[in-house]
């Protein structure tokens, strides 16, 4: 979790949005035709009230669980991906990920100021503790639930409340836990739920043991600008890797206050995924991939029957409906879920579900909780409704694998610089609804974004994926078309390869037209933040941008999401190994740039972060992480 998340977090799910461009709802507007034609109706089918019971999975149940998230970085869609049927295209980060870990303990000592259980004396109750270290807290709480279901809408099958006070609330984990406890409870039933958590494996054998949980971040998800600097390091991702694992924020010397920034690669979503496939993974209901394995991996190291990986691929499916909800009600808006489909699914083209799967269901969740002042409940009705929303309801959203060309990879910074207005995303999508007159260019912006983004999926999902190209890609990418900028590539150039076709200039003018079309991407989004008075692509990024895009090497550069200050891609062919395989030839070559700009300019500094693209399946997964 971060700062917004724990601190203030109504403002956190604004900033997110800001950051991610996903958590902000787009207004339709029903007088647009052409728009209309391609939203879809969020009016789904009414649910039906419960499931006919059937026996839940009976996978092993281990003394402890460590399921980790990626984030992510959302290279084409920004805004658009909140309508259906537009497309993002989204890639995992390979080397920042959430990580949960699920097992008993003893219980926290709260110390002064612990409450005692206020749960109906018919309930059970565990305590449950979530350890956050890099943020210097430990939440307690108490978990009650009921053994016997109830069809009274008022009755509390499961509520979760606080151990002590003053209480730190934070939506993102507590809305999270019930829901997914609420989810277990549900659908093993009272009694198999029960019997879980009276099992207390691992604990010292005291008669009271509590449910915990561990969470972890990686680095990137967090600014280390400020830790390097105080190392005498320079900005690099090398010296990033030497930073120790999970460094812990740093306080504000006169306050103590956390002071946390973030690099917008996702952190909301991966933390909520994490803790949802920890706790559905640690009861057994799931099954899930391991580390390194991913989802779409075929190969026969992977060892696994056909059956296995239709369990994993089910693990997955549940893990991803039950995340979406829990961000969404966190958030308190439904938005695209991309962030959470990337955080379970790894690098793929999202388009999203109907608001209408969940919103329903999100508004009466929200006027019971409303009420449960001394904690959050749900009632056993509104836990039949998310077993169904969960297990058996289809959702309309759609997943197709996408990758990088092997030899392409991606490099994202941290950028400290600049500052912009929460309400950024909202004016974007105001602008939209008001369909501000352009003159010729009415509306066009947006309608040339859908043309750009479907190109680029596309080009990303089956044009660059020819073997023809990925062999030329091979043979020439790092010798011959990384050492030559995007001008160079216009031109005849020499090849290992005695045919046109997969040759290094063949391979080069694919990558040209992927270059352009990023391009024009860039140029829409810039000129509909200037439409709407917001800083998409602000003027310190397009210089960066179009510098980095001028090196050797270099597809294209740009801000991610929904734009902003906070950070910038860049796609790019890899070129010979350096630091002994860490990096290459034009990745130096970007970070180098980056540092000399930012000793011209004190307001603004950049780092490269250590991540890379994750492909399609290296999402949700269980680790060997130990407490």
């Amino acid at each position: 979790a971060d700062s917004e998340e724990y601190h203030t977090l109504d403002e956190a799910a604004a900033v997110e949005g800001v950051s991610s461009g996903v958590d902000e709802e787009i207004t339709k507007d029903n007088a647009d035709k052409e728009d209309s034609k391609e939203i879809e109706e969020d009016h789904p089918p009414p649910l039906p009230q419960s499931l006919p019971q059937s026996a839940p999975p009976n996978y092993d149940r281990p003394d402890m669980v460590t399921v980790s998230a990626p984030g992510k970085a959302l290279i084409a869609g920004g805004y658009l991906v909140l309508e259906s049927p537009n497309p993002g295209v989204v890639l995992a980060a390979e080397g920042c990920r959430f990580h949960a870990t699920v097992t008993f303990r003893p219980p926290y000592n709260v110390g002064s100021g612990a409450i005692g259980n206020s749960a109906d004396t018919s309930q059970e109750s565990i305590p449950l503790d979530v350890y956050s270290p890099q943020f210097d807290r430990v939440f307690s709480y108490y978990l009650s639930y009921s053994l016997a279901s109830s069809e009274q809408d008022d009755n509390t099958a499961l509520r979760l409340h606080p151990r002590k006070r003053p209480h730190e609330p934070n939506k993102f984990v507590e809305r999270s836990l019930l829901l997914a406890l609420g989810y277990l409870r549900q659908s093993l039933g009272a009694g198999a739920f029960h019997a879980r958590l009276r099992q207390r494996n691992g604990c010292d054998g005291s008669e009271r043991a509590a449910l915990a949980i561990k969470l972890r971040a990686d680095n990137d998800f967090y600014s280390q600008i400020a830790r390097l600097n105080e190392n005498g390091w320079d900005l690099t991702p090398q010296n990033l890797q030497r930073l120790e694992p999970f460094l812990p924020c740093p306080k504000d010397e006169s306050t103590g206050e956390l002071v946390v920034n973030k690099t917008g690669m996702g952190s909301s979503a991966a933390l909520v995924t994490s803790i949802v496939g920890a706790l559905l993974r640690f009861f057994g209901v799931i099954y899930l991939p391991n580390t390194a394995e991913g989802v779409g991996d075929e190969s026969e190291e992977a060892n696994k029957t056909n059956g296995g990986r239709r369990e994993e691929k089910e693990g997955l499916r549940i893990a991803h409906n039950l995340s979406q909800i829990c961000h969404c009600h966190a958030q308190g808006k439904v938005g695209s879920g991309f962030d959470v489909s990337s955080a379970v699914y790894g690098s793929h083209v999202y388009t999203r579900f109907s608001k209408g799967v969940i919103s329903e269901f999100l508004e009466n969740v929200e006027s019971t909780a409303k009420v449960k002042e001394d904690g959050l409940g749900l009632s056993d009705t509104l836990l039949e409704q998310l077993v169904v929303l969960v297990n058996g309801f289809e959702w309309d959203c759609t997943v197709r694998p996408v990758n990088l060309p092997p030899g392409v990879e991606l490099l994202m910074a941290d950028v400290c610089g600049g500052s912009e207005s929460p309400s950024m995303a909202r004016k974007v999508l105001d602008w939209k609804k008001n369909k501000r007159k352009l003159g010729f260019m009415d509306d066009y912006y947006w309608k040339d974004l859908k043309r750009c983004n479907n190109k680029i999926v596309s080009m990303l999902a089956d044009k660059l994926t020819d073997q023809t190209f990925l062999d030329g890609l091979r043979r020439d990418g790092a010798m011959i078309i990384s050492n030559r900028t995007a001008e160079q590539w216009k031109k005849p150039m020499p090849s290992s390869w005695y045919k046109f076709e997969g040759s290094s200039w063949d391979v080069a003018l694919k990558l040209l037209d992927l270059r352009m079309t990023l391009l024009e991407c860039r140029q829409n989004l810039k000129g509909m933040g200037k439409s709407a008075g917001v800083p998409i692509e602000p003027d310190e990024q397009t210089a960066v941008a179009d510098a980095t895009m001028k090196l050797p090497g270099v597809i294209a550069a740009g801000v991610p999401g929904a734009g902003g200050y906070d950070a910038l891609f860049v796609i790019y062919v890899k070129g010979p190994e350096t630091s002994g395989g860490s990096s290459d030839q034009v990745r130096d070559r970007i970070g180098n740039l980056w540092r000399e700009l930012s000793n011209r300019n004190d307001e603004t500094v950049m780092c490269p972060l250590s991540v890379r693209a994750a492909g399609f399946g290296d999402g949700l997964c269980a680790t060997k992480l130990d407490w």
